[in-house]
């Protein structure tokens, strides 16, 4: 017995504020249907380069001070 199975996917990146890569999806989708290919709409939310920036920053500071401050300061109150 399987538990998972292969499916081939396709994800595409455009503007949906973009009229052109809007019908450009639309007309993709229609060539999917006259096919017969069984395919679902969906979107993602991924993050811009700045909130990658942001968070590998946010990452950073919270380590820091998860092995350094903390273990630091326990330091200074045993002692």
């Amino acid at each position: 017995m399987k538990i998972f199975k292969k499916q081939l996917t396709i994800k595409t990146k455009f503007n949906p504020a973009s009229p052109k890569d809007q019908k450009a999806f639309n007309e993709a989708c229609k060539i999917l249907k006259a096919e017969g290919i069984e395919f679902e709409k969906g979107s993602e939310t991924v993050a811009t380069e700045f909130g990658k920036k942001l968070y590998f920053r946010y990452s950073l500071i919270t380590d820091f001070i998860i092995w350094v401050v903390i273990p630091l300061i326990g330091l200074i109150v045993l002692i």
